[in-house]
């Protein structure tokens, strides 16, 4: 009887803890299940603010009055009148507590930041040119003849600017919030790097290079195009091309208040030059596809810049009637 008794004493024992390591073991799977439903949930969250359209911002610029500055840089803030920004290349800081410098004034924008996204707008004429600092620390360098449409403050699942011209960035680096340039015709993500965006409306091409980080482009039609250093995408009417591997520095040395040109047209260094003097030149047909090379300080007078061209290319050229007319000698 009293070996009996043991084995069932220690039968109940075995029992005992095989049903306990039941319990944890099924306590442990449905936590397991639980934390990889909640982690596949917030992940998805994630990429669906990153993925999701929001067309707040393209509507706004597209649906406003299109305005151009004819001489002076125009800041357009809600609230606010319209502010002429005096300096060739103005800077704007805005700030997180809802202040805005331009060059040495200070703007309190507090009574708007706690409005549902309201929009500013810069717009640049050409022969001027602007450094911009939004409120997450994000600087851009902004080209002559360019509008930029951007929110007074960022709100914490994204941030999105719009922009016609060509802009240059240094995006501040935010994982948990992606930095989206839009355009016309394609936007570009990215979370935080430098590059050139010029989306011109008068132009038939844009293009987006990658001076570091990564890009992501995408078109209306969905079609997207990943960027690394060094690379540059062309789009024509929409439509992105494959990427190629560049040499950068031409494409963003206007920063620098340079223009490097390898092979070019007259026809495109002059619409440049156009863009940087707001002066309208007038070319001769047979002018207009000469190829040239070279190196211009935009610093310098324009008067001195046509002169350095004339030394490459058998031209002259003559004022007339406030425009300037280019021929072949």
């Amino acid at each position: 009887m009293d070996e009996l008794w043991k084995r069932i004493e220690s039968q109940v024992r075995i029992e005992r803890a095989e049903n306990t390591r039941r319990r944890i073991l099924y306590i442990f799977t449905a936590s397991s299940v639980a934390a990889i439903f909640l982690g596949i949930f917030l992940l998805g969250q994630h990429f669906m603010s990153y993925y999701i359209e929001d067309n707040t911002i393209t509507e706004f610029a597209e649906n406003q009055i299109s305005q151009s500055a004819d001489s002076e840089i125009i800041l357009l803030m809600p609230g606010k009148k319209e502010i002429e920004v005096g300096a060739n290349d103005a800077n704007i800081v805005y700030s997180q507590c809802g202040t805005v410098v331009v060059n040495s004034d200070t703007i309190n924008q507090l009574e708007v930041k706690e409005k549902e996204m309201e929009f500013n707008q810069l717009i640049i004429p050409k022969g001027k040119r602007t450094q911009l600092t939004l409120s997450d620390g994000t600087r851009l360098w902004v080209n002559s003849g360019t509008r930029v449409v951007y929110p007074s403050y960022f709100n914490k699942n994204r941030r999105e600017i719009y922009v016609e011209g060509e802009i240059y960035l240094d995006v501040f680096h935010d994982e948990k919030t992606p930095f989206i340039v839009k355009t016309k015709d394609f936007q570009v993500q990215v979370l935080g790097t430098v590059f050139n965006v010029s989306a011109y409306p008068s132009e038939g091409m844009s293009s987006v290079v990658l001076v570091e980080g990564s890009v992501n482009i995408k078109n209306q039609s969905k079609k997207q195009v990943k960027l690394a250093p060094g690379q540059l995408v062309d789009i024509h009417a929409g439509q992105l091309d494959a990427p190629k591997n560049v040499d950068i520095e031409p494409y963003v040395c206007w920063v620098k208040n340079m223009l490097m040109y390898t092979n070019e047209p007259l026809d495109r260094v002059f619409k440049k030059l156009n863009l940087y003097y707001g002066k309208e030149f007038i070319l001769d047909p047979e002018v207009e596809q000469m190829l040239v090379s070279g190196k211009l300080d935009l610093k310098e007078k324009l008067e001195d810049v046509l002169h350095t061209i004339s030394f490459s290319a058998p031209i002259y050229y003559e004022n007339l009637d406030d425009k300037i007319y280019v021929r072949k000698e």
